[in-house]
């Protein structure tokens, strides 16, 4: 499932202030950014010259929500990674 991949993959989110913008980065060097306000959604890529996971990702991707609790993010084969945010830091689950 793809939610377990990006978990597996995960090393780091970070959030920008006011929680409209996320970066998810991955073990390979590459990233997920996220942008979610009022009026704008989308996703995108980055990956090294080398190659990254990230690019691949986003086509799977069928939406997501972005708020001071967390990351949520559904992927086209009915998974969804969930990535919590607290005063513990950041936890990462997937949802099958």
């Amino acid at each position: 499932m793809w939610a377990e991949r990006v978990r597996r993959q995960a090393r780091r989110l970070r959030v920008g202030r006011g929680f409209f913008e996320a970066q998810l980065l991955l073990a390979d060097g590459s990233f997920l950014h996220f942008r979610h306000d009022p009026h704008t959604r989308w996703v995108q890529a980055w990956a090294p010259e080398a190659g990254g996971a990230a690019p691949e990702l986003v086509p799977r991707i069928e939406r997501f929500r972005l708020n001071r609790r967390h990351l949520e993010v559904w992927f086209d084969d009915g998974s969804r990674l969930e990535v919590r945010l607290g005063a513990l830091g950041t936890r990462f689950r997937t949802h099958e």
